[in-house]
């Protein structure tokens, strides 16, 4: 007696559940077998007929149910507060889970749906991630009643919807004809399989692919969840990629700086976040700005504001992101330093060098952007009164980010060079290399100076070389070598003072 209360007062309960919870529809044939995945670890198992269904927990958080007789009962699992409810209907009739099916899949046109003995067999290519979704969704609720034999195809519009995501990351999409620059993909279709190939330039263009594919949710990258149609293979390969860095003074008078800015703000060229160009120099030595154009732009730009002075530094070229060591870049010279390992020893001569150094690290960090560490070393010997050498030497350390072909200031860099001369600047900087330029002429011109370093990184061989404007030093070369001995000689008795002419 007791124990038909208890079943009632359980049968009761699940009627009551009917009402206030969702329950799951599950078909399964007479004497058949299938298997449910409520989404937790089941503790209970409750059913309102025991003569139409069994259920039993198994592993893998599972729940195996049997049909035992044609009819309906509710199942009802628990785990704590976690509870799930199913209406399982036991049919031996196969033209019942034929119409049932068809409504459920009413939404995927694409599909065909057949009789084929005492199972329903569904063929056809779905082509939509939606409808392909509804199929996952319901086929588990008929269990071994049902054939799967569908095939997804990603329509054209998924797929162009893909190489969207690319392109909008940087990316080149190959169309007809394969390009094998890097940074170039092709995307191809094959079956059940997704094939990306090509090349990049760094591991940060690998994980953003990666994270484009793991947004699809029809695509499995591993090739592991059956849920998701489509194996993905990955065939783009890191492509070692040759950088190079180059280095140009400037020197621009005080007193043309508002001018430069203003001509390069007329050409859509911003400095920095300031509007006035005299900015860069007023910084500290390690900031650094970015300027949206090449170096050849910029210089010729500056040429037209009044800029007369230009050298170039020199370039470094290196693979890119290939190790953690620093490319060194050095113009000067080198001491050679007499160094004593203990009394009485005769010492070991050590290179030392001195002049202009840029060592740099780093590389691409994306299609057409590299992040490099920069030091500047600007450096130069002193000759002291017991005929020994002091290396007067100033550093600055920066980081930039840049874009492939773009240039980046470097500005407070009079204050290096000044740390690195004499009190008025200039005797030391006449004999150090690269620098002597900027103080050749006398000590106002280079107190009237500003010092500016323009850096510009750029794929090896990518771009055309660099064309500097005509420098002070060089401007009227052509113009001379046009006049003859009588004119040149001419106008060199006119710069010779009265006296010079007269003895």
């Amino acid at each position: 007696m007791f124990k038909h209360v208890s079943f009632a007062l359980a049968a009761a309960f699940l009627a009551a559940g009917t009402l206030f919870a969702d329950s799951e529809r599950v078909f399964v044939p007479l004497k058949g077998i299938i298997i449910l995945n409520p989404g937790f670890r089941a503790a209970d198992v409750s059913i309102t007929d025991r003569g139409i269904i069994a259920a039993e927990i198994i592993a893998n958080d599972q729940i195996r149910v049997t049909g035992l007789a044609v009819g309906k009962s509710d199942l009802h699992v628990t785990a704590g507060t976690a509870s799930k409810l199913y209406t399982v209907t036991v049919n031996d009739n196969i033209r019942e889970v034929f119409n049932s099916l068809r409504r459920d899949l009413d939404s995927v046109p694409e599909l065909e749906i057949s009789i084929n003995g005492s199972r329903v067999v569904l063929k056809g290519e779905v082509s939509s991630v939606e409808g392909w979704e509804t199929l996952l969704k319901v086929l588990p609720s008929y269990g071994d009643t049902v054939v799967n034999l569908a095939v997804f195809r990603p329509a054209p519009e998924i797929m162009l919807s893909l190489k969207k995501l690319f392109e909008k990351a940087g990316f080149k999409m190959a169309q007809g004809t394969p390009d094998l620059s890097p940074g170039v993909l092709s995307l191809q279709n094959e079956k059940n399989t997704l094939i990306l190939s090509g090349s990049v330039y760094c591991k940060e263009d690998m994980t953003t692919i990666g994270q484009i594919i793991s947004t699809q949710n029809w695509i499995s990258a591993d090739g592991k969840d059956r849920n998701k149609p489509v194996r993905f293979i990955n065939k783009v390969v890191i492509k070692p990629t040759l950088l190079d860095v180059g280095a140009v003074f400037v020197g621009v008078r005080s007193a043309d700086t508002s001018a430069v800015g203003a001509n390069l703000l007329k050409n859509g060229i911003k400095v920095g976040q300031g509007f006035n160009f005299s900015t860069i120099f007023s910084g500290g030595t390690n900031q650094s700005y970015n300027l949206g154009a090449d170096a050849s732009t910029i210089l010729n730009l500056m040429a037209e504001s009044g800029c007369k002075r230009f050298h170039r530094a020199g370039h470094l070229s290196f693979m890119s992101n290939d190790s953690n060591e620093f490319k060194v870049l050095h113009e000067g010279g080198t001491l050679k330093v007499r160094v004593y390992g203990g009394s009485g020893g005769t010492g070991t001569l050590n290179d030392v060098p001195y002049g202009f150094i840029m060592r740099v690290r780093g590389g691409l960090i994306g299609s057409d952007q590299v992040k490099l560490d920069v030091q500047i070393e600007v450096s130069t010997p002193a000759l002291q009164e017991n005929n020994d050498y002091d290396l007067k030497q100033s550093k600055v350390s920066t980081t930039i980010v840049a874009r492939l072909g773009e240039t980046v200031a470097l500005g407070g860099m009079k204050d290096v060079i000044e740390e690195s001369s004499g009190p008025s600047g200039i005797p030391f900087l006449r004999k150090v290399p690269v620098l002597n330029w900027i103080c050749a002429e006398n000590t106002d011109s280079f107190n009237d100076s500003q010092v500016l370093l323009l850096i510009y990184p750029q794929v090896a061989g990518r771009t055309p070389p660099l064309r500097m404007p005509p420098s002070a030093e060089t401007s009227n070369t052509l113009e001379k070598s046009q006049k003859s001995n009588a004119e040149r000689t001419k106008e060199a008795e006119k710069k010779k003072s009265f006296w010079e002419r007269w003895f």
